[in-house]
Parts: structure tokens; C-alpha cells; sequence
């Protein structure tokens, strides 16, 4: 009898960690990237469908400015507008992540490459749409390197056109070598910050929260922060320096302690591009074993 319980038993544990994950806030949730892992699906629809994810990013736009409109640079067959429209249509909205690093020369570069993403990936119109008529709901900002000026300006340049989502992703050191001046415009709807890979402001194993939560303080006070995100390794092997989180430790110990600020919007979670572990998966291995 109990033997035929046991799946039961996991499914309900998969269920309780997803909530706890999510919390109680209807705008909190869960973050991915798709697009260049050789071991996730080759299709974002599938994608959409196996993974939990309330935001999928599309990884990744990558080298702009001085001119240089972005290029698309992913792994798999670029999605179609039907495999989009399929994530959105399952609640899932559908970022364009715009990676590192930034050239940006001038005020008017800045605009231009607003434009172009507007009009190649969002709202706008253009004859060349890699995703055809699908409309993307955001941009994520991901710059980790290059030339930090003017992304506050690219930034109110994408804000100014409608229905746009706003992202920025950056490492968890206050402030942000890049992104600072993007942040404190206002603008950006979500701040997904990265806490592990700086030793300053991540969780220590084998449960010492304590670094991670004043870190977690100091953004959630930070003006120009309304959503915060925590954004986690989904494997110890891509966190070199550190911040790993096990499912036991994030669902019982630091997510009941996020979830208490009035800026929480969820969690992030940063794939290992290599490997076969998923969040999904990860959170089914937990659940089996309690």
C-alpha cells in the first residue's frame, strides 16, 4: 500500500516545491533561457510545454552598437511564430535577451538599436522577422561586458514604445558595473540579479544564508528596483566561485525569506548550456526523495 502511494506522495512533494517557487504573488515566477543548450528541446514550443517557466528567454542577441544592429545567435532552428504563440498562449511570455557586449557610441546608436529590436522582434514592423508575425513580449538587457554607456538611453528608448517588458540581468555586486544607470532610470520591470559566482553576496554552503540575504536587503531598497529576481545555477559545476542553492535549502530556507519583501518576482534560473540537467528535472530528484 504504501509502495502505491510513494508517486502520489512525490507528485503532491512536485507540486508543494513548484508553489513555494512561485510563492503567493500572482506577478512572482519562474525564468529560463532557451536556445543554446545542446540537451534542451530543439523546440521552444516543447520547451514551453516540459519546462516550468512564467518567462523564456530567447539567448541570445548578441554584439551591438557603433552602428552594429544585433545578431541573432542560437543553436537550434530559429522558433516559428506558431512555437511562440504556443508558449504565450500557455501563459508563457517570450523575451529576446540582449547579450554583451555593448558598443554603444551615442545617444542615436542607442535609439537605433531600440528600433531595430522594436521592429524586427517586437511591435514593430520590418521584411526581415527571423520569428515572422509572432511578437515578442520583452527584451531582456544581459551585459556582463563592452562599453557601459547609453544602455540607460537604449533602455527609455525600448520603454517608449508600447507593451514592452522590460528585463535586465546583471551580478549581484551593488551597484552594477553595467547596469546601474539602467536601473535607476525607473523603467525596468524586472531586475533579475545573478547571486552566486561573487563571494560577497551568495549563499555558502552548507547553509549559511547570510551574505545572500543582505545582498537580497540592499537590492530590494535600491532605487529603481520594483521586481527582483533571484537568479540561481541550476548546477553546482557552472558556479565556479560559488552560490549553488540545493532544492532542500531554497524551498525551506531562503525562498520563505524572499518572499517576505514586497519586490519579489521569483527566481531566475541560469542553465548549464552543456548539460543535461534541467530545473524541472532537478525538482523532480528532490521531490522523489522526500
Amino acid at each position: 500500500m504504501a509502495a502505491s502511494l510513494q508517486p502520489l506522495f512525490s507528485a503532491i512533494t512536485f507540486l508543494l516545491l513548484i508553489a513555494s517557487l512561485i510563492g503567493s504573488s500572482e506577478a512572482a515566477g519562474i525564468v529560463q533561457y532557451w536556445g543554446r543548450g545542446h540537451s534542451e528541446p530543439s523546440s521552444l514550443a516543447e520547451f514551453c510545454r516540459r519546462e516550468f517557466a512564467t518567462d523564456v528567454n530567447i539567448a541570445f542577441l548578441k554584439d551591438f552598437g557603433s552602428g552594429h544592429m544585433p545578431e541573432l545567435n542560437v543553436i537550434h532552428p530559429w522558433p516559428s511564430a506558431a512555437d511562440i504563440e504556443s508558449c504565450q498562449n500557455n501563459q508563457t511570455k517570450v523575451f529576446i535577451s540582449l547579450a554583451g557586449p555593448s558598443n554603444l557610441s551615442s545617444v542615436e546608436d542607442a535609439q537605433e538599436v531600440a528600433a531595430y529590436v522594436w521592429n524586427t522582434y517586437l511591435g514593430g514592423e520590418s521584411s526581415d522577422r527571423p520569428f515572422g508575425t509572432a511578437v515578442l513580449d520583452g527584451v531582456e538587457l544581459h551585459i556582463h561586458s563592452g562599453n557601459p554607456n547609453y544602455l540607460d538611453v537604449l533602455a527609455l528608448a525600448l520603454k517608449g514604445y508600447p507593451n514592452v517588458t522590460l528585463a535586465v540581468a546583471g551580478e549581484c555586486p551593488i551597484p552594477n558595473l553595467f547596469l546601474d544607470p539602467t536601473i535607476r532610470t525607473g523603467v525596468v520591470d524586472q531586475v533579475r540579479v545573478e547571486f552566486f559566482d561573487n563571494p560577497s553576496c551568495e549563499f555558502l554552503p552548507p547553509n549559511d544564508t547570510s551574505l545572500l540575504f543582505r545582498s537580497w536587503d540592499s537590492w530590494s531598497d535600491y532605487p529603481g528596483v520594483h521586481k527582483l529576481y533571484l537568479g540561481i545555477p541550476i548546477s553546482s559545476s557552472i558556479a565556479s566561485e560559488g552560490g549553488y542553492i540545493p532544492p532542500n535549502e531554497l524551498v525551506y530556507d531562503v525562498l520563505p525569506y524572499l518572499q517576505n519583501s514586497p519586490v519579489y518576482g521569483g527566481i531566475t534560473v541560469y542553465p548549464y548550456f552543456g548539460h543535461g540537467v534541467t530545473f524541472k528535472s532537478l525538482l523532480r530528484s528532490y521531490a522523489r526523495a522526500v
